[in-house]
């Protein structure tokens, strides 16, 4: 879903100064309200974005440090370093189905670079090879003519902010997944969001379905099992530009999705293996700022 944002952003073009993304952003707004179906009955609202558009220095720190609590100070995790820290946490969310609980991930980081290459495609086009190489994976864009079987409309005029797109990959090399994402964008002068969805129109899809299969390894051999529906997965990305210190970016991902009791039998995988892998993508994502 990562590589749905990352290519949506990529055509995204730039909003007016000002502009408020929930304003500009149907899919982000929903996401915070109603939100995300993660049950039958059972809703996750979205938390507010950390940093808030058009705020003094100051107020900027405050955020941050509020952040990042105990976990650092915030030298240090401001510092212009790819192996700056970054703050992680996971999340139980209630109600959510018990055969399916749900979670969430929330993410904070800081990058350098200049804001200005968000709007530039090839920079997003080797963003987007980069975390392909470290998350492995395969995916692309839904043709229209795809969408248009399917009754599916981008309104008149959103066709540069909105699009929708296929992903499969192996999360935490437990479980694979494949699903048609929808993502939406909005940007202004301070920042640029975008959020995406696991689109549950696609869940029994014959072509391009929202599923999830099993991997097993025994003997030296991989075994997949066979698909189970999926649903109920989303997120957004919000880059703000941080007043202090000069060329740092202020990162934050919320991310919720039910966890099949399938996934990991039981096991609570995604509190020990889940951190190096969003260690990683955060440490691709600033060498690809640094490049530039």
């Amino acid at each position: 879903m990562s590589t749905i944002l990352l290519a949506a952003l990529a055509l995204a073009p730039a909003q007016p100064a000002g502009d408020k993304h929930d304003e500009q952003n149907p899919l982000f707004k929903r996401l915070m309200d109603p939100g995300l179906e993660v049950g039958t009955d059972a809703k996750a609202k979205f938390p507010a974005p950390t940093m808030a558009d058009g705020l003094a220095a100051d107020k900027q720190k405050a955020i941050i440090k509020s952040a990042i609590g105990t976990d650092y100070n915030y030298e240090e995790f401001v510092r212009d370093s790819v192996v700056a820290p970054q703050v992680m946490k996971i999340r139980d969310l209630e109600p959510a189905d018990k055969t399916a609980p749900a979670r969430a991930v929330d993410v904070w980081f800081v990058v350098y670079g200049d804001f200005k290459l968000l709007e530039d495609e090839k920079f997003l086009d080797k963003l987007i090879g980069a975390g392909k190489a470290s998350g492995g994976g395969k995916g692309g864009p839904l043709p229209a003519a795809e969408l248009t079987k399917r009754n599916i409309e981008i309104k008149k005029g959103d066709e540069k902010r909105e699009g929708y797109g296929t992903i499969e990959f192996d999360f935490l090399e437990k479980v694979r997944l494949r699903a048609t994402g929808h993502a939406m964008w909005s940007r202004n002068g301070d920042s640029v969001l975008a959020a995406a969805e696991v689109d549950p129109r696609f869940r029994d899809d014959k072509e391009f379905p929202n599923e999830w299969r099993s991997i097993t390894k025994t003997g030296g051999q991989t075994k997949v099992g066979n698909p189970n529906p999926w649903g109920g997965a989303a997120m957004y990305l919000k880059i703000t530009k941080l007043a202090e210190p000069a060329g740092a970016l202020f990162v934050e991902q919320h991310i919720v999705f039910a966890e099949p009791t399938g996934w990991f039998d039981g096991a609570n995988l995604l509190r020990s293996k889940l951190p190096l892998v969003v260690q990683d993508n955060v440490r691709t994502m600033r060498k690809e700022f640094k490049k530039k």
